[in-house]
């Protein structure tokens, strides 16, 4: 987990925000036999969701039948797919020189999902030198189009200072537009931050608040990011306080403008000269 004021931040690209693409899933955990990068010829007619069939059914050779012909012909989509999965360590197919060279053709012809890629490698320094300005320059790219990944990544980094000046209040404001998408890492931030009070006054009540609602909507690797904020929140509240946050969250709809009042409580507290 990323340190800055704890917050947790996971690097997995959402389902959820990204539906005009696609998405392979392919597991990132340590893989000490990976599968033999055998050959198969490329089908008559690629195609990168039948591409994505075969990357979920671990049948990896068939998965970059289907992306490599597409790739090679310029389809951004299957640059990206290839990418990923020539960055992945469990496919015997991995070579991030290679993803990096095909996700940055992808990102450079717009697609938002290689962006946010080849963004979280600069931030991580995997098959690139780690370069967090970089790394800053692309999510914000995607912020700015309205990803709530890169929104939460952005705030993110100027929590951090990495790849920007800290800046507590401009960190707040991109992770609260990534929360009102719904977005669960960006919520179990924002239960950070009531957790900490540094921007905001601190309320172990809007932190419980806020935990549940990023409860709601983690995928298990995502609730695993977020164990250290969980347990503090837990430590700091009654068991039925955080049944009763609990039944308000389950009350709370994703839109814009669902969370002004967080914006509202940081301005307060910063009237208040803290």
């Amino acid at each position: 987990m990323r340190t800055a004021i704890a917050f947790a931040v996971v690097m997995l690209v959402p389902l959820t925000a990204q539906a005009q693409t696609t998405t392979i899933t392919i597991t990132n955990a340590p893989c000490t036999n990976p599968p033999p990068p055998a050959e198969v010829a490329p089908p008559v007619t690629p195609n990168v969701a039948a591409g994505q069939v075969a990357a979920a059914n671990r049948n990896f050779a068939l998965a970059r039948a289907n992306f490599r012909p597409l790739a090679e012909q310029g389809d951004a989509d299957a640059e990206r797919a290839m990418g990923q999965l020539l960055m992945q360590n469990c496919t015997g197919l991995q070579d991030k020189s290679a993803a990096i060279g095909w996700l940055t053709k992808a990102a450079e012809a717009g697609n938002v999902m290689a962006q946010n890629q080849l963004a979280r490698a600069y931030l991580l320094g995997s098959g690139v030198p780690q370069d967090d300005a970089k790394a800053f320059a692309l999510y914000s790219k995607t912020a700015a189009g309205g990803n709530a990944l890169g929104e939460m990544e952005v705030g993110y980094l100027y929590f951090s200072g990495r790849g920007v000046a800290r800046d507590l209040y401009q960190g707040l404001q991109w992770t609260v537009k990534a929360a009102e998408q719904g977005q669960a890492v960006a919520l179990g931030n924002l239960a950070r931050v009531y957790l900490k009070g540094e921007v905001v006054a601190r309320d172990t009540d809007r932190a419980a608040y806020f935990l549940a609602l990023s409860n709601e909507r983690t995928t298990p690797e995502q609730r695993t990011e977020l164990t250290a904020t969980s347990q503090e929140i837990r430590a700091a509240v009654s068991v039925d306080d955080l049944s009763r946050e609990a039944k308000r969250a389950m009350r709370w709809s994703p839109g814009p403008g669902s969370l002004r009042g967080v914006l509202s409580d940081a301005e307060d507290f910063r009237q208040r000269g803290r």
